[in-house]
């Protein structure tokens, strides 16, 4: 049976995402209630006060591959970048404007290289930004429809989209348009080993795809209602899935099996995220609760 370790109480709204620090026992959350929130997973305490700068509810929250940076996504098509405090729990923010977006940010990821990050947005753009100007370097790509999520290949290489009408691939060097699925994608997301193969959920079920030709390799049934968020562990090993069905879900990655017994929560999950070594599991849900498993 799935073990509760940790309930965290702090956000006076929902709750809509959720990421572990590398490197650190911190978690970071993002809330309608427009602020960020940093968590000490040793306590199960808030670190210092809310962080405030958006004008309008927290979407997405992303923590970098070294560890040192934060970036996250407003409901206005706001972004900010954080820095990670070295020598003490703290996240500073960066006085750096990333304007681009005219609509809710609905995807942000880091590349593997901590240096530029990737945002989807309803208004139907991609954007790939250095982080240490604030300027696009990449884009915007216009991509027909609202833009859902974003997901870079383990070797930073390539960048994937799911939107409202397809799955897109860019070469992100030249910004070549790889691949382009005739497919809806509420989230997306390379396979950590080799990136060979795309995660995608839509609705109430996921395909596993074919990175190069885009071929359905296998498709599941994952939840009864909306699928909201779709994660894979730094492991390789098995992904996650949140839905409006109150669920968290886990699939092995290698059979597409489901394991073990689904987390239950008394809401809608809106958001998971794995911790580095995959050992543990962070939920937010509609109830303003973070729970760590």
């Amino acid at each position: 049976m799935p073990h509760l370790e940790l309930t965290l109480k702090g956000h006076e709204e929902s709750v809509n995402e959720v990421a572990f620090i590398h490197g650190t026992r911190l978690l970071v959350t993002g809330s309608d209630d427009k602020s960020l929130r940093v968590w000490d997973l040793d306590t199960g305490k808030q670190v210092g006060v809310p962080l405030l700068g958006h004008d309008s509810a927290v979407w997405r929250v992303a923590a970098s591959p070294d560890g040192r940076w934060v970036v996250s996504g407003g409901d206005n098509g706001s972004i900010l970048v954080w820095e990670v405090g070295t020598n003490k729990p703290e996240l500073k923010r960066v006085s750096l404007s990333f304007k681009g977006h005219e609509g809710c940010v609905r995807g942000i990821v880091f590349a593997p290289d901590s240096e530029t990050f990737a945002s989807a947005s309803v208004d139907k753009t991609v954007c790939v930004w250095k982080r240490e100007t604030g300027k696009i370097v990449l884009g915007p790509f216009r991509v027909g429809s609202g833009a859902n999520f974003v997901s870079f290949s383990p070797d930073g290489r390539k960048l994937t989209a799911g939107t409202e009408k397809h799955i897109i691939v860019w070469n992100t060097k030249t910004g070549e348009e790889l691949l382009k699925i005739e497919q809806r994608a509420w989230r997306v997301a390379f396979t950590p080993d080799d990136g060979l193969r795309l995660v995608s959920g839509c609705y109430k079920d996921i395909r596993i795809l074919d990175a190069t030709t885009g071929d359905t390799i296998k498709q599941l049934d994952a939840h009864s209602e909306t699928l909201y968020s779709l994660v894979i562990a730094p492991s390789g090993t098995k992904f996650a899935t949140t839905s409006y069905d109150k669920m968290t879900r886990f699939f092995d990655l290698t059979t597409f099996e489901l394991i073990g017994e689904p987390f239950e929560h008394p809401d809608a999950v809106w958001g998971v995220a794995f911790s580095e070594d995959s050992q543990l599991v962070a939920t937010c849900c509609d109830d303003k609760l973070v729970r760590i498993w």
